[in-house]
Formats: structure tokens, sequence, C-alpha cells
């Protein structure tokens, strides 16, 4: 059994997750939410609290190690936080050193000793790989499509974040696009302004899809130009790191048919690949982290 856990902009996730049957114990769930402003300590608090509310919820099982989901800038492999967009507070700490002083007292502090952390848009494709969509592919890419553009590269098992193969850090969210970066174009208020564009009226992507699928011309064709920029976006990387399955993950999959016919009939020609969304969603971070931590 591993301890997920996976921090979001507003809230954490914590579950613990077999990975003998690489599941995830649905009892154990916990949600926290946090103020992305907190002082360090409350912030390192609210995630230890999430973890040990899984714990418990699990029964209280034997716990073998942690993993973490974490967005970036972060150096994973030391634990230290770059971030200063959001959990200013924790800039050059050890988190992994932070959730370990919580745990100190607690059941989970052998556990604690092994913490791994990866970058959330690749764990959600590790996740996908290990016990999701893309089960059975040795190479995979994953994209989340929300607030912003996230992305994960997997090769053997093993999350990338550089090499000739993939975009530094394995982002795809700040490659140049079209005099801009790619979470310009392919984001929710990429649909939200370029619906504005067409009809001068502000719509959610939600409201859009809503629109979309009662015929809304529109709508429609943003939804098309949606799926257009993001095989435009990919196709570079799909040439270069050669995956066999590409899947989608984040709120705006959830509208995959609206998108889909011109994501598909923009890909390169040459590429042979497995299209999935993922059947997952919110706990393909988790698997990922639990994958990680048990690697």
């Amino acid at each position: 059994m591993y301890l997920a856990l996976d921090i979001g902009g507003s809230h954490v996730t914590a579950g613990i997750v077999d990975s003998t049957r690489r599941t995830l114990l649905p009892d154990s769930l916990a949600r926290r939410v946090i103020n992305p402003d907190a002082p360090a300590d409350r912030l390192l608090a609210a995630w230890a609290s999430a973890a040990l509310a899984a714990y418990w919820q699990a029964g209280g099982v034997a716990v073998a190690g942690v993993g973490v989901a974490m967005p970036g800038p972060f150096e994973y492999t030391s634990g230290i936080s770059r971030l200063t967009h959001k959990f200013a507070a924790l800039y050059g700490q050890d988190v992994g050193a932070g959730l370990r002083q919580q745990w100190a007292t607690t059941p989970l502090h052998i556990a604690a000793l092994s913490i791994r952390s990866g970058n959330d848009g690749a764990l959600f494709t590790l996740g996908e790989w290990w016990a999701g969509a893309a089960q059975g592919h040795d190479r995979v890419i994953g994209v989340t499509l929300g607030t912003g553009l996230g992305s994960g590269f997997v090769a053997g098992g093993v999350p990338l974040y550089s090499g000739a193969h993939v975009p530094q850090d394995g982002q795809l969210w700040h490659t140049p696009y079209t005099g801009g970066i790619a979470e310009d174009a392919v984001s929710t208020r990429a649909l939200s302004s370029a619906y504005a564009e067409r009809t001068g009226q502000q719509r959610t992507p939600v409201e859009l899809a809503l629109l979309a699928q009662t015929g809304d011309a529109d709508a429609l064709a943003v939804y098309a130009d949606f799926g257009t920029h993001l095989a435009r976006i990919l196709a570079p990387w799909l040439r270069s790191f050669q995956p066999t399955a590409l899947v989608f993950g984040g709120n705006i999959a959830r509208s995959w048919p609206l998108f889909e016919p011109t994501l598909s009939a923009a890909l390169p020609a040459e590429t042979s690949i497995k299209l999935a969304v993922t059947t997952r969603f919110e706990t393909a971070n988790l698997l990922g982290a639990a994958a990680l931590a048990a690697s």
C-alpha cells in the first residue's frame, strides 16, 4: 500500500493505493481545500492532514511509501519548491522534510522516510500507463486540458523531463505557438476567448459544451478549432518522441467528441497512435504518484 497525494492550486487530494492490484482504495479518498497564499506551516499541515485522513479511512493499513504529484516549477529529486505564483511561502524549502516533520509523531512517520515527488502532468501520464488507458504501451504522452495545459512523457514506466525528444521539463504549455505559447491556444480561457471573439459573448467552457451539443454553430466552430490547434501543438513531439498512445485528461477532455474529429484529422499522417480519454480523471494523478513511490 502506498500513500498518494495530488496537490492542486486550491485543494489537495489523498488516497491509499494497492500497488499489487493497481487500484485506489475507494474509501480512502480525502480532500482538503487550501489557500495557496497561506503560510508554509499551514500549507504543510493541510497536506499532511489530508494524508492522515486517507490513512485512517483506509483502516490504518501499513503504508510502504509516499508519492506526491506536485505542480512545477519544483526540484522533484531534491524536493525543493521553486513555486512563486502559488505556495510562495514554501519557495526554497524542502517539502519532503516538511511533511516528515508533520508526520513525525503519527503512524505515517515510517512511510514518510520514503517520499518521491513528480510533476502532476507527468504523474497523470504515469498513472494512465500503470493502471489506465495507456496500459500495455511503452511510450506514452499524456495531456491534461483545463485552466492550463499539462503534459507528461513516459517511456518504459519512467517520466522524462529532459532529452532531445521531449520539451523542456516535459512540459508543453510554454512551447512556442503562433506568436505566443501553446497554453494560449488550448485552455479554458482559450475556448472562452475564441467564442467571445466570434460572438461578443462571454461563456464558460461548460456553457460552450452545452451550446455545442444543441447545435450552436459558433460553439461547434470553437471546439473544432481547438482540436486543430491541439494537433498542431502535439505534432512535432509525436514525430520526435514516437509514442504509441496519447491520453487526454482534464475537464475539457470531457468534451472529447467536440474536438476529437479535427484533432485526429490534423495529426501527422505518418503517426500510428492510440488516442484515448482517461477513465480515471481526478484519480489518475494519485495512481501515478503511487506508481512512482513503488518504483
